[in-house]
This record gives structure tokens, C-alpha cells and sequence, in this order.
């Protein structure tokens, strides 16, 4: 996921758990309230219209998809108890369980699930992730317009027993459905008051959590589902969006704090040596990368995207600018992922004065020097440490004779720009899954509005498509590592880091596990 999706350089879009009141005070409440601080205000809680980290997290609280997270992190059964799959890998059979209910007491059915991905697949739908589930047979050319919703790979013979049929093998589809866009929606609910559904008057959910009032700029407050099937410690829960990194740490160090994503990258050292226990740290599945509009000239032009990507040095962002402990990234995929194998990128290895000489080759061959200089508009959107970070982007441009603006926005605004296309340079990341694919699909010439930059090569989609006709993941892997090696060689986008979470917890707080996905279900949290 989905990432896109992201807050500042240290936490990229991270939940920030944050009480608004005395931590002591909250717990004299009954050890049932919780309050968490949120990356930024919402644009929706529609699972199939989601865009943002920040949603996700809340979503995954209020509703329970076929397959879930545990608390620490690992895949495990959601709302399917079970499931098996064709020899061939095409078919999948997910067997639900038989105490699932919406939270206004109507049963939830396999029906459900094919009402929500045909809604999810509808181009009327205009889901900006819809090509999460390509996977599906049909999936493609639904979204496109060019077949019926009803063609959809997915159907339900019983009420219990769903059945997802793909176009091509995809050893990942657990995983897949972690994610909002294969939530099932309420039917009935849609049907009788339709896109209003969403409003707290009319909420109906199958998760842990139903939504019980949001205000906008101020909080989504969350509570209990008296039918969902486990008992729960925390019944109430606020979502407040919350960014100042200063403010959250000052609130910690008072006492008004139970935990928080986010504290200035100046105060870690002064975290470990006064508060050891208190500091959590764990890499995140995740890219920080720069993106290029290769719609835009004079980014359409090869040579100015290499010029510019080959001065940049990773390393001397992540050690010597932000020093919070961030990986810096060696390719497109993060260097976590498990059983790939990434491409060299050859140009790293090369002294610096011979890239900046050949980057300056390479924008006079474009037409560019000291009478036409370069300049670029470099967007960004984190407040923590980000203005230093991209203003260190920007002194390695101007050794090349470019210069360039910085333009910081609100991050719902700046991928909002970015899915229109409204930009030149600009940051962007991508949190996810532990397989190469989640993101080298960015790059796929049709994967939609994520694709920020219009990156497009018939060569690499085909590449890509070879690798998800493929059942065996050592092959699957070797074609994509291919891919990841003639994507880089056009240089539609500049790998930055991987991301290191660093939180400060409560001792207190029980059933917060560290994980490579940073993720934390309020169903399992207690004081």
C-alpha cells in the first residue's frame, strides 16, 4: 500500500498514536478509552475510494477483509476462516466464518465481497486503487469500461463460500486483500441511501470498530461493534490529525502523552540516553523515492532525468542530513523484501566528480548550461525534517549548473497534484507489501494515477506482465528484477530511502508489537 501516503521523512505516512489528555486520567476512565493522533485529516472512509496511509489505518479498524493482521504484523485469517487454491493457481476458495454480522446485526455473506470488488472495479467507482485487484480475471478491462462489472472473476454459490478466480497466477493475494479496496461494503445500506453511507448517521461496518462521529479537522472518533466476534479492551477510540513532531514530543515528556510516530530527528539522541524503554525502532516496508513528470518537458527527455538522479547520493541523506536512522535505497524495491534479488545500480559505485562530470554532459547534449540553466520546481510534502533533506536534493542539482525552488504543500494536497499530474519534480513514497511487485506495478504504463509520472515502456509492461503469468516465485522474481533493471535505466524515478520507524510507547500500553509494516490494530491494544 499503499502509500502513497505519507507525512514526513521519519515516519512516511505512519499512524502517530497520541492521548490528548493524561495518560494517568485516561486510564482512571476505565482502561477503555484510547486516542490516537493521525497523520492528516481524512479525504474519505469509502474502503473501495481510499487513497492515503492515514485512511487505511482507520479502515483496518472498522472493517475485518478476508484475511487480517495480527499483532504482530503476520497475515493471518479475517473474516475467512480458511482457504485453498486451485493446482494451477488460478482459483481460490475462501470459506467465511459463520459469526460474522454488520454492525446494525444484518449477517455478513460472500455475497458482500462480490457487491464490493464489482464496486471497487466499476470505472463509475473512479477508485484511484482499483488496480490492486487486477489480479481478478476481467479485472482490467472492467475498470476500463470495456466489459460489465458482472464478467468479474468473483462469485459466491453459498453464503459462506467465495470464490476468486484469477487472470494469471498471483501467490499473493493474501496479502492483497489486506488492503481497503477488498473490503466488503454494506449492500443494503449503499442501496437505500448510497454515497451517504458514510456518514456517521448511517455507518455500518463488519470490523472491531464503527464509526461514531467525525468532525472534520478535528477527530474521527471510533467505537466498539457490539457484533463483532472478539471481545475488546479498548471501546472507544479518537483519531485526532495530528503533524507538529515538536508539539507530539513535548506532550510525551508531559506526561499528556501515551505514544507518538514522530519527535525531532535533533532529540534522538537525548531519547536514548533518557528514555531507552520508551524508544521503539523497526524498519518499515516502504520507498521514498523522487518522481518525474515525463509528460512535462523537459522531463520527457531521458538525458535530464539521468543527469539529475546520478548526483543524488542516498547514503549522504539518510547519514549525514537526517540521521534518524533511515536505509538509503539501492533500488526501487525496498531491501527488505524477502527472496528477491535486485539489480545492480551500476552508476552508485562511480566516483561522484565522474557522474557530476557526466551529468553535466548530459544536460548540454539537452540543450542546457550557463545560458539556458535548468531550473526545477521540486514539490515535497513532510514538515519534519523535509525542507533540510530536499534543500541537501537541491545543493546536488546545483553542481550541475540547475537550480532549484522548493514548493511544500498539505499532504492530501500534494498527492492530490500528484494524481493529476501537477508537477515537475516531486517526492513520493510507497508503504506496503513484502513482495517486489507492490512496487514496481507503480511504474506499469495503465496502474492508473499512481503511475505519478506517466512513466511508460512497452518493454518493461511486458516484462511485467511475463512475471505475473508466473506461479513460481523464483521465476516471478527473476523477470521482475529484470524489469526493476530496464525501469531504472530510463530513470522515471530517483530511489531515496526506506524508511526506519522510530516511536516513543508507554511501557504500559500491551499488544504494541514492532513489525515491518508498522501496523497496530486497536483490537489488540490495552492499557
Amino acid at each position: 500500500m499503499i502509500l502513497h501516503c505519507i507525512r514526513n521523512l521519519a515516519t512516511t505516512v505512519l499512524t502517530v498514536l497520541l492521548c490528548c489528555q493524561p495518560a494517568a486520567a485516561e486510564q482512571a476512565q476505565g482502561d477503555t478509552v484510547i486516542r490516537l493522533g493521525n497523520a492528516g485529516e481524512p479525504q474519505t472512509l469509502d474502503p473501495q475510494r481510499y487513497n492515503l496511509r492515514l485512511e487505511e489505518t482507520i479502515l483496518t479498524d472498522l472493517f475485518l477483509g478476508l484475511t487480517a493482521m495480527n499483532a504482530e504484523g503476520r497475515i493471518v485469517p479475517g473474516a475467512a476462516e480458511s482457504w485453498t487454491t486451485s493446482a494451477d493457481g488460478l482459483v481460490w476458495t475462501f470459506v467465511l466464518r459463520n459469526d460474522l454480522s454488520w454492525s446494525d446485526g444484518v449477517p455478513v455473506t460472500a455475497d458482500d465481497f462480490v457487491y464490493a470488488y464489482r464496486r471497487l472495479l466499476d470505472p463509475r467507482t473512479a477508485a484511484s486503487l482499483a488496480y490492486f485487484m487486477y489480479p481478478l480475471r476481467h479485472a482490467r478491462a472492467i475498470n476500463a469500461g470495456e466489459l460489465p462489472v458482472e464478467r468479474l472473476g468473483v462469485s459466491a454459490p453459498d453464503a459462506q463460500t467465495l470464490i476468486i478466480e484469477l487472470e494469471e497466477p498471483y501467490p499473493h493475494l493474501p496479502e492483497r486483500l489486506l488492503y481497503p479496496t477488498a473490503f466488503a461494503v454494506p449492500k443494503h445500506v449503499i442501496d437505500r441511501v448510497g454515497d451517504d453511507w458514510v456518514r456517521a448517521e448511517h455507518w455500518v461496518s463488519n470490523g472491531a470498530y464503527v464509526l461514531d462521529e467525525w468532525r472534520p479537522q478535528a477527530y474521527v472518533r471510533i467505537k466498539a461493534n457490539p457484533y463483532f466476534f472478539e471481545s475488546l479492551a479498548i471501546k472507544e477510540v479518537y483519531y485526532y490529525p495530528l503533524a507538529n513532531e515538536q508539539n507530539a514530543y513535548n506532550r510525551y515528556r508531559a506526561g499528556e502523552v501515551s505514544a507518538i510516530g514522530a519527535f525531532p530527528a535533533s532529540e534522538l539522541d537525548h531519547v536514548r540516553s533518557t528514555m531507552p524503554d520508551d524508544l521503539r525502532v523497526s524498519p518499515l516496508l516502504s520507498m521514498i523515492y523522487l518522481v518525474f513528470n515525463t509528460r512535462k518537458t523537459p522531463f520527457d527527455d531521458v538525458r535530464v532525468r539521468e543527469a539529475l538522479t546520478i548526483v543524488i547520493e542516498p547514503k549522504v541523506l539518510t547519514d549525514k542530513v537526517q540521521r534518524t536512522g533511515n536505509y538509503p535505497a539501492t533500488g526501487f524495491v525496498p531491501f527488505m523484501v524477502d527472496f528477491y534479488q535486485p539489480p545492480p545500480v551500476t552508476w552508485q559505485s562511480e566516483p561522484l566528480p565522474e557522474r557530476v562530470d557526466r551529468a553535466r554532459q548530459l544536460l548540454t547534449a539537452a540543450g542546457y548550461g550557463p545560458d539556458n540553466p535548468l531550473h526545477v520546481t521540486l514539490r515535497y510534502f513532510d514538515e519534519g525534517d523535509g525542507k533540510r533533506t530536499n534543500l541537501a536534493i537541491a545543493s546536488f542539482w546545483k553542481q550541475i549548473g540547475v537550480t532549484t525552488s522548493l514548493h511544500h504543500s498539505e499532504l492530501k494536497v500534494h498527492f492530490s497534484d500528484l494524481r493529476q499530474g501537477d508537477f515537475e519534480v516531486a517526492q513520493a513514497g510507497w508503504i506496503g507489501e513484502n513482495n517486489p511487485g507492490h512496487y514496481l506495478d507503480l511504474l506499469i504504463s495503465d496502474a492508473g494515477n499512481v503511475n505519478y509520472g506517466g512513466y511508460s515502456n512497452p518493454g518493461y509492461d511486458a516484462l511485467m506482465k511475463d512475471a505475473g503469468s508466473r506461479a513460481d516465485i523464483p521465476e516471478r522474481y527473476a523477470l521482475m528484477a529484470r524489469g526493476e533493471a530496464m525501469a531504472m535505466q530510463d530513470f522515471p524515478v530517483v530511489p531515496l530511502w526506506s524508511v526506519a520507524v522510530k516511536r516513543l510507547v508507554d511501557p504500559k500500553l500491551l499488544g504494541w508489537h514492532e513489525n515491518n509494516r508498522d501496523v497496530h490494530p486497536v483490537r489488540f491494544l490495552s492499557w
